[in-house]
């Protein structure tokens, strides 16, 4: 993927400290993040690379602690600008450390949070994701930017494949395969949600789903395409289980993002069938999760 290897290239530029991808929601900012994140750890260009959700209620200490929990630090001090402190001199010890703030809706001071870049910390170099270019560069002063588009239809069509698996050609999948990767309008997010949740299933299922992609789909979400939510409601829909789609919707609802705080939610929410030991919770907890991103 162009944009990949571009932002790849920006990463090893010793000039660049910051940098944001950009688009429209549903388009696969998260997604190509994760993307980066992964290639980045294989290819040991950085010694430690921390993801963490910012999302539209943005919450410093809540962005401190999963910084922090993520580099095994843990605060001493109650105040923000006591754990912004602690927070700069861990991140200072690293040579070498990506930071991905993904999801950003408006201005996030760094230093508020405790993240040195630039000349605080050449080795420090933060990647953001946002839907507005206006944000990245105007208000966070991110100077290398990248835009991610639709793909067009043979790139659709080939990520698609890769997603749900090359048995679907020259098959008899393939023709109602193609209509339902045409039906993702070459969203990334969609092209890759759906053909994980069709992968390995039968041929009537795959063209109950096309009939599912082909009706019209009202949503109340500003700026996010309707082909995404279709997406994520037929992905849920496919989910095996009432506790896997708890599990989905409880991470929905409340962005947790660590597995303590969905173990203590979930248990409180009496969501694991038969559980009652702590111990056996949180194995539930990993095991759904883990079921969640194969899914």
């Amino acid at each position: 993927m162009f944009t990949l290897r571009n932002i790849l290239s920006a990463l090893e530029d010793p000039d660049v400290d910051m940098l944001g991808i950009y688009g429209m929601g549903g388009i696969g900012k998260t997604m190509l993040a994760e993307e980066i994140a992964r290639k980045v750890k294989s290819d040991k260009l950085f010694d430690l690379v921390v993801f963490v959700e910012v999302s539209q209620n943005q919450d410093i200490r809540k962005i401190q602690g999963e910084i922090a929990d993520k580099l095994g630090l843990k605060f001493h001090e109650e105040s923000e600008s006591g754990r912004a402190n602690s927070l700069f001199k861990r991140i200072k010890a690293e040579k070498k450390i990506l930071i991905i703030l993904d999801n950003i809706w408006e201005n996030l001071n760094l230093r508020v949070v405790g993240i040195p870049h630039g000349d605080g910390h050449k080795g420090c170099k933060v990647l953001l994701t946002a839907r507005s270019l206006d944000l990245l560069s105007g208000k966070m002063d991110s100077r290398s930017n990248f835009s991610i588009g639709v793909l067009n239809e043979e790139e659709a069509w080939n990520l698609f494949k890769k997603m749900a698996g090359d048995y679907i050609e020259g098959s008899e999948f393939q023709s109602v395969a193609r209509d339902v990767a045409k039906e993702c309008a070459g969203l990334p997010v969609s092209v890759v949600t759906i053909a994980r949740a069709l992968r390995n299933k039968r041929l009537f299922e795959w063209k109950d789903a096309l009939e599912q992609l082909r009706r019209p789909y009202a949503t109340n979400f500003k700026d996010i395409q309707p082909t995404a939510c279709k997406a994520i409601e037929l992905s849920y829909n496919k989910l095996a289980g009432e506790e896997l789609k708890n599990i989905f919707l409880l991470i929905g609802y409340t962005a947790i993002s660590s597995i303590d705080a969905l173990l203590m939610c979930g248990m409180g929410l009496g969501l694991f069938q038969g559980v009652n030991k702590m111990e056996v919770a949180r194995a539930r907890v990993r095991t759904l999760v883990h079921k969640l991103k194969a899914s």
